[in-house]
């Protein structure tokens, strides 16, 4: 059954048996009630499923799902931020950018469209509020440590996969499509070089190419960069590290930067590699200022990612007295800070009875996008 079809038999069925229905659809076009649905944020549209059948199968069907992803990825991104304690995560979200005033807002409350893989093959779409466990690729072997996962998207299609690389050179690569009929893991057989990822690294994914760190086998062990077409599901040739990168002991981190691939590896400095060709054989390197310290002792600042802007995210590790987020901007060469109330405060710790004393881990994902996406 088509998604038209689809339409007809929900409609003709809730209209039979919803008066109310009956009454909003003489009313209102299905057509412009749609639309105005579309344009609401993730949470106004998880309420509407309430208010009747029509509306809650309407709005969990493809079409209204994929216009619902054109209007989140053309508003401005947002900063998604958890705060973990050993029973609970508290999901944030607030503007990205600084505002004209140099002010932010209070708020009130390494994602792909949308999207988080997390370990144990498990996906989170903060939208929804749901968690899927995908299949594990080897079920006769539930180890996960001999794998490393990576999540792509393709904008063509408008599809998320899941690749799996494994530490052991028996194993094939494996790719799973997400909310497909056929939720199998496909082995990927030829084209693909050998190589073997390096843990510590997520990968990114940026115009449906996935990209991550790894070494080659038989190679010198030397590490390079994999990148693999999510569309076609096919590797390309292996990118190589810049040859001014002397801390092969250090997993930098893959980035895009105005369009092309980089590299970011940050101790005392911020050194940003930005290659100039797609093998890699020609990279630029600059050298920025050091980060400043940790408002509090013994937290460290940790890369988080590049916004749309082209600013450097760092945040820490944990928190106890405040919550803030430092961005480095590259072509001004420099800092500035978001400091955000009501966060880990007074108030929030009564609220939720946690001690004074109590240090909250965090995890910062730019570039958030609100999803409709349901395994």
């Amino acid at each position: 059954m088509d998604e038209e079809d689809q339409k007809e038999k929900i409609q003709r069925a809730t209209h039979d048996d919803d008066d109310d229905d009956r009454s909003q659809t003489d009313h209102i076009p299905l057509d412009l009630t749609l639309e105005i649905l579309s344009r609401l944020p993730a949470k106004s549209i998880l309420k509407s499923r309430c208010v009747s059948k029509l509306w809650s199968s309407f709005t969990k069907l493809p079409s209204f799902i994929s216009n619902f992803a054109s209007r989140s990825s053309s508003r401005p991104p947002r900063l998604l931020v958890t705060l973990s304690t050993e029973s609970n995560d508290f999901v944030f979200s607030f503007p990205q950018h600084q505002n004209p005033d140099g002010s932010y807002p209070q708020v009130y409350s390494e994602s792909v469209q949308g999207l988080f893989l997390l370990q144990g093959f498990k996906i989170r779409n903060p939208s929804l509020r749901r968690l899927w466990t995908l299949p594990h690729p080897t079920p006769n072997i539930p180890s996960h440590d001999n794998w490393m996962s990576y999540l792509g998207f393709d904008p063509l299609e408008g599809k998320h996969k899941v690749l799996c690389v494994s530490h052991k050179e028996s194993q094939q690569p494996r790719v799973i499509t997400l909310g497909a009929q056929d939720q199998s893991w496909r082995i990927i057989t030829k084209g693909v070089p050998r190589h073997c990822p390096i843990s510590g690294d997520h990968g990114r994914c940026f115009n449906g190419i996935l990209y991550y760190i790894a070494r080659l086998v038989g190679v010198n062990d030397h590490p390079i960069i994999m990148s693999f077409d999510v569309k076609s599901e096919k590797f390309f040739k292996p990118i190589k590290y810049p040859t001014t990168y002397t801390r092969l002991s250090l997993v930098p981190c893959v980035m895009p930067y105005e369009g092309r691939l980089a590299l970011v590896e940050y101790s005392i400095n911020i050194d940003l590699y930005v290659s100039k060709d797609a093998n890699g054989d020609e990279w630029t390197c600059k050298r920025f200022i050091r980060l400043p310290p940790s408002r509090e002792r013994g937290v460290y600042l940790y890369f988080k990612g590049i916004t749309d802007a082209g600013e450097l995210v760092f945040a820490p590790c944990r928190v106890f007295e405040s919550f803030y987020v430092l961005y480095f901007n590259p072509r001004r060469n420099s800092i500035r800070e978001a400091l955000f109330e009501r966060i880990v405060g007074k108030e929030f710790r009564q609220r939720y009875g946690l001690s004074k004393k109590y240090t909250f881990k965090t995890t910062v994902f730019p570039n958030h996008i609100e999803s409709l996406v349901s395994l």
